[in-house]
């Protein structure tokens, strides 16, 4: 809590120093009668402290000066007969004011010159829609979206310009859907009828086009059920052929989905004009023949293997490392050494794999057209390999030794700064290994999602 007081009143200091920097710099510029500039930074020194006095004073000083400059650009503006030049004139002087206003200093603005402001205003706005209106009568959409713009930018209310920009931005996204849909480019025209509903709700009969189109544009999908030539996997690819029903239905478009999916057989067996349709709330609901689809997708377990490794115990030979006191027989006197004493410690070793290979394919059944045709071939695996020791393994050196009890000279110490941390971090290696269901299921997923993701680019026009 100190550190953020102390933090903010760093902040504010600074913020102080930099206000009274402005507040110099405005002073010299407006002894120098740059009072434009001299305005600039008295504003610049009340933004960084609002409550600096003398950046007030000089801005109130200074932007009256500035502002009273607007005020004659539009009168004459005004009297030269100039209704664009006028508006935008004045209006940059009213903003200038709610500028100054906003940092708590207020000018004297001339309230006799709204009464001039809004004639020329209505004399600039009358041409300005007379030309936007004929230019979306030549169906001049561009022109016209940008003059009606303009009108709303100034009054967001004025006569019609509202409605009328609408149809100028819109219409022709509206035509181009319309003729997308005549060159039966559904995906396309739904969406541009998508964005024109979006935004603007109700277009002429934009939200019917849009239904329609996406009905024509939608890929329904028949799932059939993963085949397999062995009994073992039949569990496997039931599991497998769920999934990426759920995965079809994942995908984050209305363009993709699933309407139906086919009982679990073998390839050696008739395929069957049966199916289960498929609620996206309810799952599987009622068995009824095959519904039409515009794609069949197929697939087959080529190979599923798994190899659950069993824990392998294996005693490990090294020293344990102590310093023991002793009495040398010459000088008598008390000395310390390193002593090795022979133990034993256990290392665990376990590997689990599982292996799949899915050969899958998407048919269109309204033309010869085959988009999707892949395989999936993946393994995955985890292991565990750690050691373990009753004593304080941060004492253990790793070593060979022959007999326990007595030396050797085959009896050899590691005591290499590498050799000790190599065996050390056995004893902190992770002491799980992921189940085979686990590494399973982490296939499954990745072959899904690996099928999911090239329907989902299949981007077909109907």
């Amino acid at each position: 809590m100190k550190q953020i007081l102390l933090a903010m009143s760093l902040i504010f200091m600074l913020a102080g120093c930099a206000s009274k920097r402005y507040v110099k710099k405005a002073g010299l510029l407006e002894n120098s009668g740059l009072y434009a500039d001299a305005a600039d930074n008295y504003f610049a020194s009340l933004q960084k402290n609002i409550n600096n006095i003398d950046a007030k004073l000089g801005l109130q000083r200074t932007g009256q000066l500035v502002l009273d400059d607007k005020m004659e650009i539009f009168k004459t503006q005004y009297q030269n007969g100039n209704p664009k030049e006028a508006v935008y004139a004045f209006r940059a002087a009213d903003a200038y004011y709610n500028k100054l206003q906003g940092v708590g200093v207020k000018l004297i603005f001339p309230d006799e010159q709204h009464a001039y402001y809004k004639e020329v205003e209505d004399a600039f706005l009358s041409g300005l829609y007379r030309e936007a209106s004929k230019a979306l009568d030549l169906e001049q959409f561009t022109s016209a979206e940008k003059l009606f713009a303009e009108i709303l930018s100034i009054d967001s209310n004025y006569k019609d310009a509202k409605s009328k920009w609408t149809t100028a931005h819109y219409e022709p996204m509206y035509r181009n859907g319309k003729e997308l849909m005549q060159n039966k480019m559904y995906r396309s025209a739904y969406l541009v009828f998508k964005d024109i509903v979006a935004k603007v709700k109700v277009y002429h009969n934009s939200l019917a086009l849009m239904n329609e189109s996406l009905k024509q544009a939608k890929l329904t999908i028949y799932v059939s059920s993963v085949n397999t030539n062995f009994s073992s996997y039949k569990t496997l690819a039931g599991q497998l052929t769920n999934k990426v029903v759920k995965g079809i239905n994942s995908i984050n478009s209305p363009l993709y989905e699933v309407i139906g999916t086919g009982n679990a057989i073998s390839p050696a067996k008739t395929l069957t004009k049966k199916a289960f349709q498929f609620d996206r709330t309810k799952g599987v609901v009622s068995s009824q023949p095959m519904p039409d689809a515009k794609a069949v997708f197929s697939a087959q377990v080529q190979k599923y293997n798994v190899s659950k490794g069993q824990v392998v115990k294996t005693e490990k030979k090294g020293y344990l490392k102590r310093v023991e006191k002793y009495v040398d027989e010459k000088t008598k006197l008390s000395k310390e050494r390193e002593v090795y004493d022979k133990v034993t410690y256990y290392e665990y070793q376990a590997v689990n794999k599982v292996a799949l290979s899915v050969s899958y394919s998407v048919k269109r059944t309204d033309r010869d057209e085959v988009p999707v045709s892949d395989i999936f071939n993946r393994e995955e695996k985890d292991k565990m390999h750690y050691a373990e020791f009753k004593g304080d393994y941060k004492k253990l050196i790793p070593g060979i030794w022959k007999y326990l009890s007595k030396d050797s000279d085959e009896d050899r110490v590691y005591d290499s700064a590498s050799a000790i941390s190599s065996l050390h971090k056995m004893f902190e290696n992770k002491k799980t290994i992921r189940s085979n269901p686990e590494l399973e299921n982490a296939l499954t997923e990745a072959c899904v999602k690996q099928i999911t993701e090239q329907i989902k680019n299949y981007k077909p026009e109907n």
